[in-house]
């Protein structure tokens, strides 16, 4: 299990598409270090957020159409939840 979220990004991106948007991917950078952190792999997580392991792989990746519903149940799965601010 990686501890730093640093040790996950470069091997993710060195092999995977990802997206071009950076909250897209700071998001993506954050679920994959809260799925880790678990100890759950992204077929795990997708059978207990209830959608399919590409479309966690797509949200990890930073890819835009993931819709906000999908990302949530994934983001409540691990905790998480999803804040939006002002500028």
């Amino acid at each position: 299990m990686m501890s730093d979220i640093h040790d996950i990004r470069p091997k993710r991106r060195a092999h995977a598409s990802c997206g071009q948007d950076p909250m897209l991917l700071e998001l993506g950078d954050k679920v994959r270090a809260s799925r880790c952190a678990i100890g759950m792999t992204q077929e795990e997580l997708a059978l207990v957020a209830g959608v399919g392991r590409e479309l966690v792989i797509q949200l990890e990746n930073g890819k835009p159409g993931v819709s906000l519903g999908k990302a949530s149940l994934i983001l409540t799965t691990l905790g998480q939840r999803l804040l939006v601010a002002g500028r």
